[in-house]
This record gives structure tokens, sequence and C-alpha cells, in this order.
């Protein structure tokens, strides 16, 4: 039985430029001793053998969802029940936003202004280089969305992305459920064969309508001196992770451009072969998260976070993705993205602040990110094929 046959269970999508993974279901989670890189590999391998025991042989299961933020604390890893493969989807025309129905976004938010100028001035006095500021932001309409609309609108209208929809654990019973939703242009980790490879990127501007003004503002975003030295700052921790678990480390020597709709980012492709007897999710585990949603240093500027921003940030800026008994497995960041729940949208997004940041600019650009779920929100029930 296909997922899509199974409404009611709790379903875990993941939309690529290379495949399509639908499951639904819940047969094993992954409950390791505790939550870290190597004991939570422990934990999937165990997972994984225990699943096809059980299963006579037969199947190949894998191991889904996502990691919060905060890697210590408990992620939400399980076997589905049903899996199903297929080929990315057909080229489709893009979502016409607004057509759907009104979306009301409270999107100013005076608080991220202020944490955006605290972390400037500590900054400036020597605390830390840099730190990622999240921000969130509130969506309602009249009647509750429809996440399968969702899902398809944000796969069609980023076909470069890793579009996700995640069904979270009920939080109480008989209460509506919450689906984490998004589009992230960013992957952490893929393993195929022992050979892994990440993307990171950090630094990014705003895209222009004019095709001339979008070339030019894209040449200057690749000779920045700001956002080189904190694409930098990524590139190294990453790296660094690589050097540790892995062999045969390829780091390019300049960043190139990634474009999503919206935005220009700059990114560097890391690749290197796993070490043996090393797991892909111990490297994910070593390098999240990256200075890309936290900052530099590390540990400084997670305690920064935990003191500017006023909300937990759960599962956003965590890791969504998969990985199979053979060690293959592809984890995105959990950016662009929202938590679901009736007709309330939960909106998350995150800026690198340094010292030359400012309060409106950062503010602006964060208006920018959140615009990538805004649009599916508001285009959502346009016709876009979901098979």
């Amino acid at each position: 039985m296909s997922p899509e046959a199974l409404p009611h269970s709790p379903r875990f999508d993941l939309t690529t430029s290379a495949y399509r993974l639908r499951t639904s279901g819940v047969a094993r989670r992954v409950r390791p001793t505790t939550w870290n890189g190597p004991a939570v590999a422990e934990a999937v391998e165990r997972t994984l053998r225990d699943a096809r025991a059980a299963a006579g042989g037969g199947g190949e299961p894998i191991v889904v969802g996502a990691i919060p933020f905060d890697p210590s604390r408990e992620a939400l890893l399980h076997v589905p029940e049903h899996v199903s493969w297929g080929g990315p989807p057909e080229p489709v025309r893009p979502p016409r936003t607004g057509r759907g129905r009104r979306v009301r976004l409270d999107d100013d938010d005076p608080h991220y202004r202020r944490a955006v100028a605290a972390a400037v001035q500590r900054i400036r006095g020597g605390e830390l280089d840099k730190v990622v500021l999240a921000r969130r932001a509130t969506a309602h309409r009249e009647d509750p969305f429809d996440v399968n609309a969702l899902h398809a609108s944000l796969a069609a209208a980023n076909p470069s992305a890793y579009a996700f929809r995640f069904d979270l654990p009920e939080q109480s019973p008989g209460a509506p459920p919450t689906t984490l939703l998004g589009a992230s242009p960013e992957l952490v980790l893929s393993s195929s064969g022992g050979l892994v490879e990440s993307h990171p990127l950090a630094g990014s501007t705003p895209r222009r309508d004019d095709p001339d003004d979008d070339r030019a503002v894209a040449q200057a975003l690749l000779g920045s001196a700001k956002a080189r030295g904190e694409h930098g700052h990524v590139v190294r921790a990453v790296a660094q992770a690589f050097e540790r678990l892995a062999t045969d480390v390829h780091v390019p020597d300049a960043p190139s451009l990634l474009s999503t709709p919206v935005i220009w980012h700059l990114g560097t492709r890391i690749t290197g072969r796993l070490r043996p007897g090393a797991s892909p999710l111990e490297l994910a585990y070593a390098m999240h998260p990256t200075p890309a949603v936290c900052g530099w240093p590390a540990g400084a500027a997670r305690r920064m976070i935990g003191e500017l921003e006023d909300f937990d940030r759960g599962l956003y800026s965590g890791l969504v993705g998969w990985i199979d008994a053979e060690g293959n497995s592809e984890w995105a960041l959990t950016l662009r993205c929202a938590e679901v729940h009736g007709a309330t949208a939960t909106l998350y997004a995150g800026a690198g602040i340094v010292s030359a940041s400012d309060p409106d600019d950062e503010h602006e650009e964060t208006d920018v990110k959140l615009s990538t779920f805004l649009h599916a929100l508001e285009s959502a029930d346009d016709p876009v094929p979901v098979a």
C-alpha cells in the first residue's frame, strides 16, 4: 500500500532534484542511550538491523526524521512502515503567488532588530566573530492549510531544493496535527558507497527582478570581503569535521554562487571518503550545528542565541533526512520552513550577524527568506501536481 493511500498515517516526504521519497507510518523509533553522534549512529544501525530481521530479510528499511538545532536534545528518527521511492517530479508551471486564499502574516519584529543591535555591540566588543540570529513569524488564514498542497507547491517553486514534509508526533490526543514543511537550499551531508559530500552556504544577498541588476548583485556578493569572511568560517568548520572522519578530503579554494528563486548564496562543495567504521551520522553530528546556522566561535554563539532569541528553535536549523543500512544517506538543513498547525503556520528565518551588520538590513534579509514559504502558503491552492 502506498503512502498516498494512508492519509491518517504519519508521513515523512522528501522531494529533491534527483528523487522523491514518500513514507508513512512508524514501525520502530530510534532510541539511543544518549543523543550524540556515536550513540545515535549505533542506535540507527541496531534499529535497521532489527527492522530487517523482523521483515524476514525482505526489503531495505530506512530511518527518516529530523535532528534538532541543539544536537544534544532528542531527535525524531524512525523506521517507516511504508516506503516509496520515485524519480524527480516532472517540470510544472510555478505556482502563481496570490491566487490562493488570503494569508495574513505578522512580519514586523522589533525584538529581532533589538537583538541584532545587541549582538553587533557585543561582537564589536570582541565577544565573538559572528552569530546567526533567527526570528519567527506567524501566518494565519480562515480555513486549515492543506499540507499536501503546500509540499507540492514548495517542490514546484524550488526544484533544486530539498522540499520536506514531516508529520510531528501528537502533543496530546485529539489535537490537530503539526507538520514541519520547508524547501531547504542547503545540503549538510550526503553519503553513497562511502563517499561523502557537504555543500555549506553562508553569505547571501536578495535577488533582483532585472537580469542585469541580478547579475551585478551576484558578482558583488562573490567579491564581498564581509560575505567571504563569513563563508570562510563555515567552510573551515565543515572541513575540520571531514578531516576527523574522512580521507581524501577536497575543499575548493574559493566559493561559487548558488541561487534560489529569491536569494543568492555563496557555497562550497566539500567531498571526501568516510574512514572505515565511521558512520555518516557521526559526521553529520560532528558538523552540526555549523557556523552557517550558529556562528563563530560555536560555544559563544550558542550562548548568545540562547540569550537574545525569544523562542526555542526546536527543529528549525536542525537536520532533516534519511539513512539506510548501507550508510547511504542525505541530510539537509531545516531552513525556509514552517510548522503548520491547522490554519496557522509558524515561519522561521535567520541571518548571520557580524560587526558590520545593520538591524534593518538583517530584518529585510529574513523577510526575503520568509518569502519562500509565504509564497507557498499563498499559492498552495493552485493546481500544482503532486505526482
